[in-house]
């Protein structure tokens, strides 16, 4: 009996161990569908207005995305990349490019921030379930943290640097 029930334990763990939230059952047509019909239209939090995101059709990777934070504001784009791991199985995931030199702790913070709301799109859309901006918030909150040691010392030295420049009379 404890033998049993240690090793579906074991089995369940190991389940969902190797368990991939990036992983979906469907098709690499059927998620191209899904994403490109589509759209997450949310309140904006500091005032009137709107945040929408949607597709600008299929691409060679999978599906465009766009965001816009109020009808004012610029479009970003993402990529949704829907790779085929069997014929009812893909993995998608958003690339959203990378904006900048990637060493500085200031712009890969820039870049981190674009994924999550276009992340949580692509998860509530092919969940089926409510877009979750908790889920957005947490993950913007690990980007800024993760890189905030490095965003102050970026600070400090660009502080370092205009002293030494004021002092200069450059």
């Amino acid at each position: 009996m404890l033998v049993g029930v240690l090793g579906i334990g074991g089995y369940v763990g190991h389940k969902a161990m190797s368990y991939d939230p990036t992983v979906y059952p469907y098709s690499r047509e059927q998620i191209q569908k899904m994403l490109t019909d589509a759209r997450t239209t949310l309140p904006r939090r500091d005032g009137p207005g709107q945040i929408e995101i949607w597709s600008a059709g299929r691409s060679d990777k999978g599906v465009s995305l766009k965001m816009q934070y109020a009808s004012w504001a610029p479009e970003l784009s993402c990529e949704a990349v829907v790779t085929e791991i069997a014929p009812d199985k893909s993995r998608v995931v958003p690339d959203c490019g990378a904006v900048g030199d990637q060493s500085s702790a200031l712009n890969r913070t820039e870049n981190q921030l674009r994924v999550p709301m276009f992340e949580e799109h692509i998860a509530a859309i092919l969940n089926h379930r409510e877009f979750n901006r908790a889920t957005v918030d947490q993950k913007e909150s690990a980007a800024v943290f993760s890189n905030l040691g490095g965003m102050q010392r970026e600070a400090l030295q660009k502080d370092a640097e205009m002293r030494r420049m004021e002092s200069t009379g450059h």
